[in-house]
């Protein structure tokens, strides 16, 4: 008589029993993480919520996958960081064009979140924070090259723009004063006036070895164009 398969051991192709082991635990873990990220995240923060997201290895993890963050409001600790950055790409620019915010207004522009993006949407919350990341990396050892080439590549991609010279923004949105709005000029009303956005990333971009070359122009702290100071005012 041929003796039968003992039920223990493993059919063809399936992991060991302590590969399976740990793949348990790690999807336990991962939907725990999940469930906790939801939780401090949405609604009331009680002390039960928060000792779920402070769990051990919780909050690094959610992290590294980028899931950390609720997409439905902004958290304000009145820093540089809280402020939305957006990258932008002026086409073809003229010779002597430096970016101001009238020149802003005349010109050609791809904007990185698509016009149909919903206001709060997650698509759009997360093409902010892309922009936020960029922001964050550039620096004097251009480090950011990489990021702004995947970045620039994709919008003139999407723009069906092939050839040409074009520039590369990444620019932050100032808060607004709050005051009247009869005290603000007319053309400042609009929130998305170019006058409301600074400069915090500038580069030419150059098409060579089958991608767009960031050159870059300049840095953090550059402004599109001076504001008065009645119009700059902020309460902190």
């Amino acid at each position: 008589m041929s003796e039968e398969p003992l039920a223990s051991e493993n059919p063809v192709g399936f992991p060991s029993p302590g590969m399976r082991t740990l793949l348990t635990l790690f999807l336990f873990f991962h939907f725990f993480a999940i469930l906790a990220g939801i939780a401090g995240n949405f609604g009331a923060r009680s002390g039960l919520r928060r000792q779920l997201r402070a769990s051990p290895g919780v909050q690094p993890y959610l992290h590294t996958l980028g899931i950390d963050t609720g997409y439905g409001y902004g958290l304000i600790s009145n820093t540089a960081d809280d402020l939305d950055h957006l990258c932008q790409i002026v086409v073809n620019p003229p010779v002597q064009f430096e970016g101001t915010a009238d020149e802003m207004e005349n010109v050609q522009k791809i904007n990185l979140i698509p016009d149909a993006a919903r206001a709060w949407g997650m698509q759009k919350r997360r093409y902010l924070t892309l922009a936020s990341w960029l922001a964050a990396l550039q620096g004097d050892n251009n480090e950011e090259a990489n990021l702004v080439s995947a970045i620039a590549g994709g919008m003139l991609q999407r723009a069906e723009v092939e050839s040409g010279t074009h520039r590369f923004f990444c620019r932050v949105q100032q808060t607004q004063d709050m005051i009247s709005l009869d005290e603000i000029e007319p053309e400042l009303q609009n929130p998305n006036h170019p006058r409301w956005f600074d400069t915090v990333y500038d580069a030419d971009l150059i098409f060579e070895d089958d991608h767009w070359s960031p050159s870059k122009r300049g840095g953090s702290g550059e402004m599109t164009q001076s504001r008065s100071k009645s119009n700059r005012r902020r309460n902190r």
